[in-house]
């Protein structure tokens, strides 16, 4: 790709990197020559050689100010999605609301964002919950019939659900009326609805339509009900946005007049001024009065003036106590299936792997000093340990450290019977990585391999790729790094078993008084060492007598000490 440097602006726009016609990478600068020429330099960052590398086209688009640079790129990113950009993306799809243009309106739910669409909402229930509570209250038809060919009202004209505009028992007047009370409701204005609900009892009570007034009641409590379950305790109502991101991951609350109106889950390689720019400008999601974040971050005060927003972190203790309900919920997000599945796919792609990996398996060496080496290989399933298939191996012993044969050992005995997994997780660095790829290939097979370096939990490759270093909270890096930590409790619990066993041992045969009846004894009692080493004086002595169970407690005692 030829660019003329030169030729470019000092002005403030928008940047395109295109591959045959694809929009790959878009960006934004105050100065826009400035700002491509990084690109072309010598000191590019890794991404921005990759961008040039695969691009074979720039475009620019000069604008008046750093504003409209903004609002544009966001734009252009969410049309076109391109390969290089932070991306948002909704965990599943959120359903909208909106009121048909017929003459009489009625509600329907969809999961298009359309003109004058309200929403999104957390979930279909939630949003279908909410209509049939503010159907029946407004009496607002529920059909999608041509009202023209309909002659007489239906059963829910009957039941008092509906205010039957089919038979014009209702004007045109006062149905539109309802319908902006519903719209209002469904904005955050619950008083409205209330306030209209309150009126009409005390009307039906003036006129002692009694039966009617009570139904009113009925549906009023709940209404009152759903709010509870659904309100946040607060000083004073509040409508603001609760933002976190974490891990590549983002919750967003929204909270309307004090109740906590949805909660959405996304997610995002990015921070909190990507997620702002995607999901405000980008969607063209209207924000609150106020945003709150969990965390500050550097040019945080544009974006209260971007958004006509108060963008900023919790100020009082009603919103920090918003800011702790959006982590709980990040951290039940992170925990859950779909995200683990986002982050496989991540691995997937961070590694180079053909297809998300199902399988993996992670190995882990312990010993004291080159004695009782044992290994562990634990296997996760679908991002989740599967402890059915977790093996543990007692290893030869060694005059001196030696992790590298340890690790062969293992790994020729394990794969020369089973099969590899989908990716095959290391404890250690290159050595230990390279040893493991050369027993691999020995036995003839091939396999996906990573080490995870524990001074610096970069990832390491068996080839020339360069170490891969991800940020601590990476959702990637973390199921590697709870592979590898699970690997290294199975293997370490190993080896204290059997050292302990052996010290136990070794200690029940050097005291005096001890015999193999005695021994007998107290495995039939306690069924194994490690229980035996649990057992109070008393219960020793039962077995063994005053004297010989001080001589065993005081082996105990050392040994636990060491």
């Amino acid at each position: 790709m030829v660019v003329k440097q030169k030729d470019l602006p000092e002005s403030p726009g928008v940047y395109i990197f295109k591959s045959r016609g694809q929009v790959v990478y878009v960006g934004k600068a105050k100065n826009l020559k400035k700002r491509l020429a990084n690109y072309f330099s010598s000191h590019a960052t890794e991404k921005g050689k990759e961008i040039v590398e695969t691009a074979d086209s720039l475009e620019y688009i000069v604008v008046s100010n750093e504003r409209e640079a903004l609002l544009l790129e966001a734009n252009l990113i969410y049309d076109n999605k391109p390969k290089f950009n932070v991306l948002l993306k909704d965990t599943r799809v959120y359903p909208y609301l909106i009121f048909t243009e017929d003459e009489f309106p009625y509600m329907k739910i969809t999961h298009d964002k359309v003109k004058d669409s309200i929403g999104p909402f957390t979930s279909v229930s939630f949003l279908r919950s909410l209509v049939e509570i503010v159907e029946p209250i407004l009496q607002i038809r529920n059909c999608d019939y041509d009202l023209s060919r309909v002659k007489r009202p239906c059963i829910e004209y009957g039941m008092k659900r509906c205010s039957a505009p089919c038979a014009h028992l209702i004007s045109k007047e006062e149905y539109s009326k309802r319908i902006e009370i519903a719209k209002a409701f469904f904005h955050g204005d619950y008083a409205r609805l209330k306030s209209w609900i309150k009126e009409k009892i005390d009307l039906y009570s003036e006129r002692e339509m009694f039966e009617s007034a009570s139904r009113l009641k009925r549906m009023y409590e709940r209404l009152e009900g759903f709010f509870e379950e659904q309100k946040v305790e607060f000083s004073e109502p509040v409508d603001v946005d609760v933002l976190t991101v974490r891990s590549n991951a983002a919750v967003l609350i929204k909270i309307r007049n004090g109740m906590m109106l949805a909660k959405f889950d996304f997610e995002i390689n990015g921070g909190y001024a990507d997620f702002l720019e995607w999901y405000y400008i980008g969607k063209g999601e209207k924000p609150a009065p106020r945003i709150v974040l969990e965390s500050t971050f550097k040019g945080i005060k544009k974006w209260s003036k971007v958004l006509s927003s108060d963008v900023d972190g919790a100020r009082d203790d009603d919103e920090k106590k918003l800011i702790s309900i959006a982590v709980q919920n990040l951290e039940d997000h992170l925990k859950s299936a779909a995200f683990v599945e986002v982050s496989l796919k991540r691995l997937a792609e961070l590694l180079s792997l053909n297809v998300s990996p199902k399988f993996i398996e992670g190995i882990d060496i312990s010993h004291t000093h080159g004695t009782f080496t044992v290994a562990s290989v634990v296997t996760f399933e679908d991002g989740k340990p599967n402890k059915k298939l977790y093996r543990r191996y007692k290893l030869a012993n060694f005059s001196k450290i030696d992790d590298f044969e340890s690790m062969r050992q293992v790994v020729r005995r394990r794969y020369s019977q089973h099969p590899l997994p989908d990716l095959l997780l290391i404890d250690g660095g290159k050595g230990q990585v390279d040893a493991v790829k050369d027993v691999i290939s020995k036995i003839g097979k091939e396999a996906s391999i990573v080490g995870l370096a524990k001074s610096d939990e970069r990832i390491v490759f068996p080839d020339s790729r360069e170490d891969l270093h991800l940020p601590l909270d990476d959702g990637a890096l973390r199921i590697l790094i709870e592979i590898r930590d699970e690997a290294h409790r199975f293997a370490t619990a190993y080896h204290y078993s059997l050292r302990d066993k052996s010290m136990i041992e070794s200690g029940l045969d050097s005291i005096p008084g001890i015999g193999s009846k005695r021994k007998k004894a107290l495995l039939a009692t306690f069924k194994n060492f490690s229980r035996i080493k649990k057992a109070s004086f008393e219960e020793l002595k039962e077995i063994l007598g005053e004297k010989t169970a001080k001589k065993l407690e005081e082996i105990i005692h050392r040994e636990n000490s060491l």
